[in-house]
């Protein structure tokens, strides 16, 4: 008890001859130490399993992976994407991509001649679903919007 105690006392000493701006790392870790020598304590005398010991140490190593996960993330994404099968088109679908007003209605789910506010709230219905940012791809959402712009410059 003794030792623990002069020990205690050089390390003090020692910890106000560092400059202030130092101060905070000495003891950051000298605490650091202190649990790991307490944790040792508590392992050779039996009180605490070595495993519960050794979990502290699993830290810095999740640490690492999370980091490297969140790097590969963009990476793995894109890997997602490249490897999802293309939007099919429809059979209908000139190679030209000029969509006709059959194939707006049938993309708004809408019969020929529906109404402005119909096409206005079919579009904006299935754009909530299909928007890129909500998970969907540019191209449906860009087929949406033709669709949309056609149907509503023909109601003119």
């Amino acid at each position: 008890m003794l030792a623990v105690g002069l020990v205690g006392y050089l390390l003090w000493q020692q910890y106000q001859r560092q400059p202030p701006e130092l101060r905070r790392k000495a003891l950051i870790r000298g605490g650091f130490y202190a649990l790991l020598g307490i944790i040792l304590l508590l392992v050779v005398t039996g009180r605490v399993h070595w495993l519960l010991a050794a979990a502290p140490a699993a830290l810095p190593l999740l640490k690492l992976l999370f980091g490297l996960a969140l790097r590969a993330w963009p990476f793995l994404q894109a890997l997602r994407r490249k490897n999802q099968p293309p939007p099919e088109r429809q059979a209908s679908a000139g190679s030209s991509g000029e969509l006709s007003q059959q194939e707006a209605f049938q993309l708004l789910g809408l019969q020929p001649g529906a109404s402005r506010q119909a096409i206005i709230d079919a579009h904006k219905r299935l754009i909530q679903k299909l928007h890129p940012d909500r998970g969907g791809n540019d191209y449906l959402a860009s087929k949406l919007n033709a669709a949309r712009d056609l149907l509503l410059k023909s109601h003119g």
